[in-house]
């Protein structure tokens, strides 16, 4: 009797710990894949915007001086009194935009992530990564001027009142 609990005891005891290490297992392969999916996703740190082709605060300067953007005038519309061909040119705007910022978005994404890839194979030098950043610097530059030419854009279809109007209902003053 003593024999058959040792023997159960031990077979408990050997199968608890190959559950457990099995499982550990199981959760270290998750967890690894997990941490290298979440790596891949944030380079660069913005690129959930980029895709999406968000101004990210890009336009900001035009906002704060008067030149309204496509999302928010459109939002606006009926407050404003937009008339239709008004209406038309600015939602051609917008799509324009974001058709233009969704693919540089994905240009720079690209660059961030061989930028990435090259530190990561230890193959970069100080002459390739000037000349990456660069690269990146000027793409990044290209894409602010999507967003703000829009706000250009737009501040030409607008009358001077339903500017004021519009930053009278986004309770802003213009600088």
């Amino acid at each position: 009797m003593i024999r058959a609990c040792v023997v159960f005891s031990t077979t408990y005891y050997i199968e608890r710990l190959t559950m457990t290490r099995s499982l550990l297992i199981v959760m270290a392969t998750f967890l690894v894949g997990t941490l290298s999916m979440q790596a891949q996703q944030s380079i660069p740190a913005d690129s959930t915007g980029l895709r999406a082709g968000d101004d990210m605060g890009m336009a900001l300067y035009a906002e704060k001086h008067g030149y309204p953007g496509p999302k928010h005038v459109l939002d606006l519309k009926e407050q404003l009194g937009l008339m239709k061909d008004q209406q038309k040119k600015i939602e051609e705007t917008m799509k324009l935009t974001r058709i233009s910022a969704v693919n540089k978005g994905e240009e720079i994404i690209e660059a961030e992530q061989e930028l990435d890839r090259l530190f990561g194979a230890g193959k970069i030098n100080e002459k390739s990564l000037r000349t990456m950043l660069e690269a990146i610097g000027t793409m990044r530059g290209d894409l602010r001027f999507i967003h703000l030419q829009a706000h250009l854009k737009v501040k030409q279809i607008l009358t001077p009142n339903q500017i004021l109007e519009y930053y009278n209902l986004r309770g802003r003053e213009v600088e």
